[in-house]
């Protein structure tokens, strides 16, 4: 590190115009820095003031009698504070934010209308069916799961399973009657 920037950074620490001085000196790093980092340009002010933040921290933190050059310490540290920075801010997006030319809201745009009580309701009664198939015979169970749940054919059935069409097509018919009864439909 040549003197000047020493004797600069070490009258920063003191100095109020010495660190505005500083500050200043590598604002153009900062600007380079959120040029490539941020990629929503609202939050460029915010940037700004993050990059300044992290070079006062630089000032305060840095060890004068390292060998480490001050520029590199200053370097390494806005790129981590403004990329990190770029990180925070994508996890917060604001429900007031406009997302159309319109002007129409995220608020807007989200569904208003869930119902939980209904898909509370769904899931109960799903429950309910599944509980319900698994008392069924097991060849009533059998039938249903591969007609329904597997989308076979009552012909491909009936041949995996060596039996009449018509014996196949009562068993599941007498499952499907026995599962309504059980679900009170």
């Amino acid at each position: 590190m040549s003197d000047s920037i020493k004797e600069l950074v070490i009258k920063a620490k003191r100095d109020d115009c010495a660190r505005l001085q500083v500050v200043r000196s590598f604002e153009p790093l900062v600007k380079k820095c959120i040029g490539i980092y941020l990629k929503d340009r609202s939050y460029f002010d915010d940037a700004m003031q993050e990059g300044k933040m992290v070079i006062l921290y630089c000032i305060e933190n840095y060890d004068v009698n390292s060998n480490f050059p001050f520029e590199a310490y200053v370097k390494r540290a806005v790129i981590y504070g403004i990329r990190n920075f770029s990180k925070r801010i994508k996890d917060y997006i604001s429900l007031d934010e406009e997302i159309t030319e319109e002007g129409g809201t995220l608020h807007d745009v989200i569904e208003s209308d869930v119902d939980i009580e209904e898909s509370e309701i769904k899931k109960e009664t799903l429950e309910r069916l599944k509980d319900a198939i698994r008392r069924l015979s097991d060849k009533q169970r059998d039938i249903i799961e591969k007609y329904y749940f597997k989308n076979m054919s009552m012909i491909e059935i009936c041949s995996r399973r060596r039996c009449h069409y018509m014996a196949v097509v009562n068993l599941k018919d007498r499952a499907i009657k026995r599962l309504r009864e059980e679900l009170g439909d």
